[in-house]
């Protein structure tokens, strides 16, 4: 026992001197990355939805008033042939092009086909001598009524040469527009349409030419209503009936149910923000917003919402989201291709490039958030949350006290553990020696020992009495030389052995009938053996 104690001790011992060696050879500074600068980009769009008028979020939908009947072709204006003076005429010239020109002049004349009488031709005369214009114009003229020209259809022309100068060179033209006074004695028939146009191609050079006529009818002093001007009236189409005024267009933020055939248009924000810990200086950034839409691992187009646009500091960007238009594009290319999907996909991107100045260094990073729907289903829901974040931080490499837990213990803590554990293992080790060496017990006899090995070794069949039996009448007795010769005996005849201890000896013995095996271990040693008893035969 004492030396185990001692056995136990000495390793305790042993292992705490070898924990305190190698606390002592932890580090107590490790090389770590120490932040020097955190900082965080934040984006989050927002969208306001127009929603069409609907039974379901109102205002209910209004029907169109039906339209109105066509209204009859207008009438010629008829005037008295004997009370009209003169004609006087306006006409209105514009030139009209695409691509712009260097220089449009024009040639203009009017001229009067007067009727004769029959088998006569018809007389021309001059009413504008070829006149030379630049440009758009307007010029007015006369056509007196005299009695030689008061019967028959009188015909008005105007012709017009334009030339216009282009840098490769000069395009020639022409312009004519005709109008017919209808003589119906007594009266003159004016048709109450007096505009015509006409467009014209050369190749690189697309234009049009209009030409208005416009009139007024002076009569003669003599005539019932006196010397009069008459205007033709102005034609002035009927009024549409107006639909009663409408209730504002219902609208919804984020976080509603969308429903893509009720959307009007969706005006959509995205705001953007920087946040440091410490101070920055310059910050400046580039942002771009594209749209892609996609049929996935099949083709995909883009489009540009936002083209790259320079801001400075916290920033928020407008664009519109034009459901209506995807959904049309998406449809004529699903045509157009013959692919048909489960589900397309729009996703909206914004970039954002932000540029600052640190005490640390700069800042130089790319900030990416995408906002993603499946197209073609009966609500538009979005995949990704509204907001997100990215952070970022500048870094350098340097000693910092050690800041790992053993046995959940800090450097110091584990150190001051292994020592005092060292030296209460050293009390204790001290302790099992003293009781090893003040303690130890008195050494056996040499008969005692025996006694002792004895029953270690054949403890299964040595039986401890007080007394043996007594010798009976004619009894043998064999003395043997060992105790292991006994037990040898003994399991031959499987008998136990008898165990006597008495002053200065041991008496050892099995007893077989009439037969007794002995053997006796003495304290001294004996000088001469004692001898055998006779046998019967001997008696």
């Amino acid at each position: 026992m004492r030396r185990r104690l001692l056995t136990v001790s000495t390793v305790l011992l042993l292992l705490s001197l070898a924990g305190v060696f190698t606390t002592r050879a932890l580090p107590n500074e490790i090389e770590q990355e120490v932040s020097l600068l955190d900082y965080e980009h934040q984006g989050e769009f927002d969208y306001l939805v127009t929603l069409k008028p609907s039974y379901l979020f109102g205002p209910e939908p209004q029907e169109p008033p039906p339209p109105l009947p066509e209204p009859p072709p207008l009438s010629s204006l008829k005037y008295p042939v004997e009370f009209i003076d003169r004609f006087n005429f306006t006409f209105a010239y514009q030139f009209v092009t695409e691509k712009p020109v260097m220089k449009v002049s024009e040639e203009v004349k009017a001229t009067a086909i007067i009727p004769k009488g029959a088998g006569e031709k018809p007389e021309e005369i001059t009413l504008v001598p070829v006149t030379l214009k630049t440009g758009n114009f307007t010029i007015d003229f006369s056509l007196v009524m005299s009695e030689n020209i008061s019967s028959g259809d009188i015909t008005i022309n105007i012709y017009v040469y334009p030339t216009i100068q282009t840098e490769k060179g000069p395009i020639f033209g022409s312009f004519t527009q005709s109008w017919v006074l209808q003589s119906e004695a007594p009266l003159i028939e004016i048709a109450p349409t007096l505009e015509s146009s006409r467009i014209d191609h050369t190749g690189e050079l697309i234009y049009e030419q209009r030409g208005v006529l416009d009139y007024q009818v002076l009569l003669k002093p003599g005539s019932p209503f006196g010397a009069t001007t008459l205007v033709p009236p102005k034609v002035v189409p009927p009024a549409q009936p107006t639909l009663p005024p409408s209730p504002p267009p219902k609208t919804i933020g984020s976080g509603e149910v969308i429903f893509p055939k009720l959307v009007d248009k969706i005006d959509a924000t995205f705001h953007y923000e920087f946040k440091s810990d410490k101070r920055i200086s310059g910050l400046s950034e580039e942002v771009g917003i594209t749209a892609v839409l996609e049929n996935p691992k099949v083709w995909s187009k883009s489009f540009v919402l936002v083209p790259l646009t320079k801001q400075q500091g916290d920033f928020t960007v407008s664009f519109p989201i034009d459901i209506n238009e995807f959904a049309r594009l998406l449809e004529a290319i699903r045509t157009e291709t013959g692919a048909a999907a489960e589900s397309y996909t729009l996703t909206i991107r914004a970039d954002v490039h932000a540029v600052a100045q640190t005490d640390f260094g700069p800042i130089n990073e790319t900030f990416n958030q995408t906002l993603s729907t499946t197209l073609g289903e009966g609500t538009l829901k979005w995949n990704e949350e509204l907001k997100n974040t990215q952070p970022g931080s500048i870094k350098e490499t340097g000693l910092i006290p050690n800041p790992n837990k053993y046995l959940g213990l800090s450097l110091s803590g584990v150190r001051s553990l292994s020592a005092a554990a060292a030296g209460v293992f050293f009390l204790f080790f001290l302790f099992s020696l003293v009781v090893f060496v003040r303690f130890k017990p008195l050494e056996l006899f040499p008969l005692e020992k025996e006694a002792l090995l004895a029953r270690k070794k054949h403890g299964d069949v040595l039986i401890d009495v007080e007394e043996l039996p007594e010798a009976k009448d004619r009894e043998v007795v064999i003395v043997l030389d060992s105790l292991d010769e006994l037990v040898k005996a003994a399991d031959a005849l499987m008998k136990p052995v008898l165990h006597k201890v008495e002053p200065e000896k041991h008496i050892y013995c099995v007893i077989d009938g009439a037969t007794r095996y002995q053997y006796v271990s003495w304290a001294k040693p004996q000088v001469s053996q004692q001898p055998k008893p006779p046998l019967a035969d001997e008696t």
